[in-house]
């Protein structure tokens, strides 16, 4: 429910967002609680995501969906221009995302990020 990154998102569009998904500026996963559990992480917990390409601080949204061992992280937040609307507004996961291709068609492989969950 967000617009493409050429231009800024109208600022109506951060208020169709859960607020299991951003609430203020926080940018909240999706984590099975069991997962959560071997990481001593709750509902609303602090979080680092790490991976060989950096980190994000995340909070963290218990999800039953979630398959156990992955993380669910929404696209399309963490702008660092435009207004005070967007600008800051959770964090980009493309900065931990590794950098590589499917080799049939080109396209980034983004569910291939290994990462490592850590409590803050």
């Amino acid at each position: 429910n967000l617009a493409s990154g050429w231009i800024g998102n109208p600022p109506y569009l951060n208020k169709t967002l859960f607020d299991h998904q951003l609430k203020r500026d926080d940018l909240f996963v999706e984590v099975n609680p069991k997962t959560a559990s071997k990481y001593r992480l709750k509902e609303g917990s602090k979080a680092i995501i790490r991976s060989p390409e950096g980190e994000l601080q995340v909070r963290i949204h218990l999800f039953h969906g979630a398959m156990p061992d992955v993380i669910f992280i929404p696209v399309g937040l963490g702008h660092t221009a435009y207004d005070k609307y967007l600008k800051g507004k959770g964090v980009n996961p493309n900065k931990i995302i590794d950098q590589v291709e499917d080799p049939l068609s080109g396209q980034p492989v983004w569910w291939n990020t290994r990462v490592k969950l850590i409590k803050i």
